[in-house]
Order: structure tokens, then sequence, then C-alpha cells
């Protein structure tokens, strides 16, 4: 018999449900259970728990972040403006997304709290305006951006990015990672292997021929003419093949849906076709519907399920930061996307999207969702303190499948593939350093589960 009411020593077990919600279905998940059914929290944890609390995933960049994120954080609360100014000089341009990942963090995410003195006094906001506006290092698409997060409007028209205190956390955990994709994608603007997601976030209409990495191709005419033979499909579509000299002898049942194919005495059936030929490969956004596709990870030519998942989230989180704060780029992104969509669908669209491809990363790497969004952050990170092939290794275009495939080789080779070789290393070493981080309003139960804030009997 074990007492849930908090009164009596029970958090061993309690802590063990805790972790098994946290470590299984993310954090959105449990705290949707700990809301409703309070018993789930050690009671040390209850108290304050009405306040919103938050886990920094940029902690990940290091003493840099972390330092600009206090200056920040002294700003905020109208103290010490001139340090900010000075840590700034000090600033080399690559290390301007931590400047607006800190932002984020220490400005954007005071949304989340209820609490008066969480919201910043109007003087101080335009301080931080001024800020941004006069930095030198910024560029002008790095400046629009500052600005877009110190007035909480980095979502535009999509309300699941704006920072409120309603912010489900699955939201809260994807908004980081479009926000930390933006903000480093952003940057890469010389032409290197990264040019697709420039093109994205600033002119999408260079894509519209393009061949977007990961999205499907059509392979049939490729093994009909590596098997030989004539391939043919039954009457519910599914191909087969046969042999020889290509034309029917017997009649068979199809191994898909067990409907009659083959023929006799060389005649094909009435109700089966000679399958096509041509090449149906689509340009641009073809992966169609969010909630059509296949709720089960798949490779993509060279990629594994897990880097083809890395792959198009990062994608979908350059695609969705341009239809929220790129109004120009509207009008490419319609012509990217098929199915056809309206212009105030796009930004929804993506978000779906993105949603799907984090889902389907923790089932390919068997990890949470939070962990799954981590494994981006560590990518995302990879790409900014690494430096990228140049636009001579691999034309950047992606003008024909060839291309695409080899793009796809060396980003995974250079970026997604030090994080998936050693990822339960990685991903561990990761959350020891969001659990370790000592900033103000940590997430307690995301601690416990991870093991920084340890709940004993005597507790």
């Amino acid at each position: 018999h074990i007492d849930v009411t908090g009164d009596s020593d029970t958090t061993g077990p309690i802590v063990y449900l805790l972790k098994l919600l946290m470590r299984q279905y993310g954090t959105d998940c449990l705290q949707r259970v700990s809301k409703d059914h309070q018993w789930v929290v050690p009671q040390i944890l209850r108290q304050g728990q009405e306040e919103k609390q938050i886990r920094d995933p940029f902690v990940l960049h290091g003493q840099l972040y972390t330092e600009l994120r206090e200056v920040i954080t002294q700003a905020a609360i109208g103290k010490h403006f001139e340090l900010l100014f000075k840590a700034s000089e000090d600033l080399i341009p690559r290390q301007a997304p931590l400047l607006l990942l800190a932002l984020y963090e220490r400005v954007t995410m005071r949304h989340c709290s209820t609490l008066p003195s969480k919201q910043l006094l109007p003087y101080i906001l335009g301080e931080l305006v001024r800020f941004i506006a006069e930095c030198k290092f910024l560029s002008k698409k790095l400046k629009l951006m500052g600005k877009a997060l110190l007035a909480n409007e980095q979502g535009g028209p999509l309300a699941p990015l704006k920072v409120t205190p309603e912010q489900p956390s699955l939201h809260q955990t994807l908004g980081a990672v479009v926000v930390h994709a933006a903000a480093v994608l952003q940057f890469m603007h010389k032409v290197t292997v990264l040019q697709p997601f420039t093109s994205m976030l600033n002119n999408p209409t260079t894509l519209a021929k393009a061949y977007l990495p990961t999205m499907p191709e059509d392979s049939l005419p490729e093994v009909q003419r590596a098997i030989g033979g004539t391939f043919y499909v039954c009457r519910r579509g599914h191909p087969y093949l046969v042999t020889e000299c290509g034309r029917p002898m017997v009649e068979y049942t199809c191994n898909v849906c067990g409907s009659r194919i083959g023929g006799v005495n060389h005649t094909l059936r009435h109700d089966n076709r000679q399958a096509r030929r041509t090449d149906e490969t689509q340009t641009g956004h073809c992966l169609g519907q969010p909630q059509g596709r296949s709720s089960v990870p798949a490779p993509e030519r060279s990629l594994s399920p897990a880097a083809c998942c890395i792959l198009r989230a990062l994608m979908h989180s350059a695609l969705l930061w341009a239809s929220c704060n790129n109004q120009a780029a509207t009008e490419g992104l319609l012509k990217l996307v098929k199915p056809r969509l309206r212009s105030a669908q796009l930004p929804e669209f993506f978000w779906c999207h993105l949603e799907k491809d984090l889902q389907l990363l923790g089932l390919a790497t068997g990890k949470s969702v939070d962990e799954a969004a981590i494994i981006l952050h560590l990518v995302i990170r990879g790409i900014l303190t690494q430096e990228p092939p140049g636009a001579d290794t691999v034309v950047s275009s992606l003008r024909a499948r060839n291309t695409r495939q080899e793009w796809e080789r060396i980003f995974k080779q250079v970026y997604i593939q030090p994080v998936l070789e050693r990822v339960e290393k990685n991903v561990t070493k990761a959350l020891d350093c969001i659990v370790n981080d000592d900033s103000q309003g940590q997430d307690q139960l995301f601690c416990l589960v991870y093991e920084k804030v340890r709940v004993t009997e005597s507790d």
C-alpha cells in the first residue's frame, strides 16, 4: 500500500513514476499530469509550482553564452546597461546568435510569467531596443530578429510561437528549436553548403525548382533499369515484375493486397496494366499535409531515419521562421509547397510538420521528445561552431537529384553524424549541462527527473 497524500515518505515510488512519464512521453505530458494530479509532485516541490519554471537549452553554447545571459539579466532589471554595451564590443560576428539566444531566454521568456515583477519596465525595453539597433556586428536580418524577440512577436500570426503563461511545454520546446535554428542559420549568410537554409529564410523563390533535402523521390524507373524485365501494376496499383521476356505466362496473387496479377499465354490480365516508366520525382516541398505522414521513421537515400528527421526539422524551422517573419518570402513559400496552400495556412503547416519531425526523431533514437529536442540543439550548435564546407564542395542550388544526394551526404557527415555516432553520451552530457545550470527559475521537475534535485525519504 502506498499513501499518495504527500504526508508520508512515498517519494521513492513517486520519483520513479515521474521519471517514467518524463522519459517516455516528455515534459508536456508530465506537466499536464502533475497539474491534474497534485500527488504526483513530491511535497517539497509543490510550493511555488504555480509559477511556470524554465530550462535553458542554450547553455550548451558554454561560458560565453551564460556570461551574455547574465549581462542581459542585469540590464533587464535596470542595472549596468553599460556592461551590456561593453560586452557586445568584445564579440565577433560568429557570436552574434548567442546574443539573440540570451535575449530570448532572459527577455522573451519573461512573458511566460504571470508575476508583474517579471515584466520589463517600458524604459528598460526601450533601452534594449536601442541596444539592438546600435549593435554594429548584427546584420540587418539579425537586428530584425532581435526586435521581434524583444516584442515577443517572433511567431507573427502563429499563436504557438508566442510566449504566454498558458504556453504548453511542447510549444516552448519547439519554440526554442525554431529560435535557435533561425538565429544560427540567419547568420550563415555566406555561400556554403548551408546556402539552401539561407534561401529558405530569405528567398525561397529560388528553391521552387530545387530538389529539397529529405524529400521522397520516385525510384521505380531506376529500379526498372537496374533489374530489367517489365514492371506491371495490379488493379490496386501495386507494382510487380515479370522477368525474362517481360510478358506474363501465369497468374499469381499480389503480395500486398491479394488481388490477381500476371496473365496467361503472354496476355496480361484485363485489370492489370504496365507500370509507368517516367520519373515522377517532384521538386519543392512535397511531403504533403503533416497529418498524412507516416508515424514510423523512415530512411531517405543515404540518410538514416534519425538523420532524415533532424534535417527535416532544421528545414521546417527555417521555413516556419520565414512564414512568420518575412512577408516578402510568402510568394516563394507558396510556390515551394505542395499541395497548394493559402498564405495564412503556411505557418501552421510548417509548425505541424516540425512537431511531427520531433516526434519521429524521438522514435528513431529511442528518446523522449525533450531529449530529441536536445539532439537538434546539439546539431545546431555544431552548425555555428564548425566552419562549413565551401560552395565548391557541392553545387548548393540542388537543381538535380544527384546533387541533392551529394548535399545530404556532406551535411550528414559534417553536422549530423558527430552527434548521432555517440548519441547516448552526447545527450547525457547535454542533460547534465542543462540540469546543472544555476539559472534562476530552473524547472524543478525536470531537475528532479534527471537527478539534480534529490528527494529522499527523510524529505
